[in-house]
């Protein structure tokens, strides 16, 4: 294929009159540094947002090297006999090097300037495209931080090892191996980010793996942060005695993972371990050469299937449209249409998957801290209400493809029902048995019809009130598999308003329940509870049948009008 283009481009330039020199090597690498600087450049035009975003960045950047030069102060002047510095020297360059891995794995919606699908169409090969990408690499804030970082801590570990070293000799191997090892660590930091990315460029030729891999990389994102959360919470019930006793063995271990072992090296021979140096110098070298050649590889893989375009096993199963469970019409159509976009559509399966996760930490927040139950509890049945409102802009998510519904002649109230059957057959009976099974977990058990009864209102209230802001505030969203990091839909005005009046109006129907609910709480008498979850079940009842009546006759004399609002896609 790159054969018959370069014949093709040949062919056009002499029938020109032009002509060609071939790029050498050592002219390909400058190249690649300038079109690294000119696309970020363009970047920034008219994008204020980013901008604004850059300059907030900078400023904390600046603050956390300002920061991090008075803690070496405090771990080498100032601490007497300065034992904590190795500890804190090794532990931040291992905690920096996974960062800079973490960032592009959990940080999905981040894209690698210089993807090398883009260079799929020129004769070059990963090995002439590697030495400029890595020096293209170097071109970014966030690397001009760690560069500046590493340089003020190599500037103490030279202040540390005059001051406090072991002896003569050991001070002159440290100093002599310190640069370039600081050197192997920035090094791995920005390797470690391309070959993540090249790696999924080279698996992401298939469009379902792309959409399935951002959601993937999301929920993780999510996991992470929630995780993080938790463990800071349980940190109440620990002595600082212990973390303290814990954090040097902790920061051993990472120092032999190639994470920390670049850092760890010239650490070691000011401290006379020679062996222990050598090992950690073999770990840092082996890892740089392994990812290095993963690098290449993926680079490779990405140009070979940037060429051969998206990949299709071409074994997909054609099901009818119509789930079998209902008799074929009208609703049936949108009802098996709407759950397969369920399961298909990124936009759609991001709203199903936060929502365990959400619920797991929300149910760990119980059992970590028994004073919260009642109002972790009271969040969970919150919860099962918001995901009624997922389907609040159902008319914008159709986008371009509306028209088929108005020439089709589909009537208003099937194409509005069918959609919410739908998020009822996904979302209700998980969110019953789970708002079932949290209060007996808890030992609340005499709490499970109230939080099944009350999700099961505020669901009927939140589908209600989703027709009627779907066919009243429709607008535009991304196109069907955009990542969910990267949609621009939420930004707008419209759309802030939407949501903001579906999430409040939840509650404005249930008041009534709520209220008796309390005073069923207070009190402890179950009946007054029993009342309160028939009562939500009735409200949310009305509220539907109120929100769908209203959602019909809007659309069916306005249908063509709110097409034209999310005709095109953000």
């Amino acid at each position: 294929m790159v054969g018959v283009l370069s014949s093709e481009h040949a062919a056009t330039a002499a029938a020109s009159d032009v002509r060609r020199r071939s790029i050498t090597q050592r002219e390909l690498i400058p190249l690649m540094l300038t079109l690294k600087w000119r696309l970020w450049k363009r970047s920034y035009r008219k994008n204020i947002g980013k901008l604004i975003g850059t300059v907030f960045g900078a400023l904390y950047g600046i603050g956390g090297l300002v920061g991090l030069a008075f803690l070496f102060l405090g771990t080498t002047l100032w601490s007497g006999e300065g034992e904590v510095f190795p500890l804190i020297i090794r532990g931040l360059g291992s905690v920096t090097v996974l960062l800079w891995l973490l960032i592009p794995v959990l940080a999905f919606g981040v894209d690698d300037t210089l993807d090398p699908r883009s260079f799929a169409l020129f004769p070059r090969s990963a090995r002439e495209l590697q030495p400029g990408m890595f020096a293209a690499a170097a071109m970014s804030l966030p690397t001009l931080f760690t560069v500046l970082a590493v340089g003020v801590a190599t500037a103490f570990e030279v202040l540390w090892l005059v001051v406090y070293g072991q002896g003569p000799v050991w001070i002159v191997a440290a100093l002599v191996v310190l640069v370039p090892a600081n050197l192997a660590a920035v090094a791995l930091c920005l390797l470690l980010p391309r070959a993540w990315f090249a790696h999924s460029a080279s698996r992401s030729s298939s469009r379902s793996g792309r959409e399935l891999g951002g959601i993937v990389a999301m929920i993780v994102m999510f996991i992470a942060i929630y995780g993080f959360s938790l463990g800071m919470q349980s940190l109440d019930g620990i002595d600082v005695e212990q973390l303290v006793r814990w954090a040097p063995i902790a920061v051993e271990v990472a120092a032999w993972t190639p994470l920390g072992a670049p850092f760890a090296v010239p650490m070691d021979l000011a401290e006379g371990r020679a062996l222990t140096a050598a090992a950690r110098t073999l770990i840092s070298a082996v890892s740089l050469v392994v990812v290095w050649r993963w690098w290449r590889r993926s680079i490779d893989v990405a140009l070979t299937s940037a060429l051969s375009g998206d990949a299709s096993s071409g074994t997909t199963k054609v099901s009818p449209l119509v789930p079998r469970f209902v008799r074929p019409s009208a609703f049936g159509a949108v009802l098996g249409r709407s759950l397969r976009y369920w399961r298909r559509d990124t936009r759609y399966l991001a709203a199903i998957g936060i929502y365990p996760v959400m619920l797991i930490f929300l149910t760990a927040m119980g059992f970590m801290l028994p004073e919260t139950r009642a109002m972790m509890l009271t969040i969970v049945v919150m919860m099962g209400g918001f995901t009624s409102i997922s389907v609040a802009n159902e008319i914008g998510y159709d986008g371009p493809a509306g028209w088929v519904n108005i020439t089709a002649g589909l009537p208003a109230r099937a194409n509005l029902l069918g959609r919410i059957a739908a998020i009822a057959i996904i979302m209700g009976p998980p969110v019953l048995l789970i708002t079932a099974i949290v209060p007996a977990l808890y030992g609340m058990g005499q709490l499970v019809p109230l939080t099944m009864l009350g999700a099961l209102g505020m669901m009927l209230t939140g589908w209600g009130l989703s027709l009627l802001v779907g066919v009243l505030l429709p607008y535009p969203t991304s196109a069907p598999g955009t990542n969910p990091m990267k949609d621009k839909s939420a930004s707008s005005g419209n759309a802030m308003l939407a949501m903001t009046i579906a999430s409040l109006g939840l509650f404005v129907p249930q008041l009534p329940a709520i209220g008796v609910a309390t005073w069923g709480l207070i009190t402890g008498d179950l009946t007054i509870q029993l009342i309160a979850g028939a009562m939500s079940v009735l409200l949310g009842a009305v509220a539907f049948v109120v929100g769908a009546k209203i959602a019909t006759r809007r659309l069916d004399r306005r249908y063509p009008d709110l097409f034209q609002k999310v005709r095109s896609h953000v």
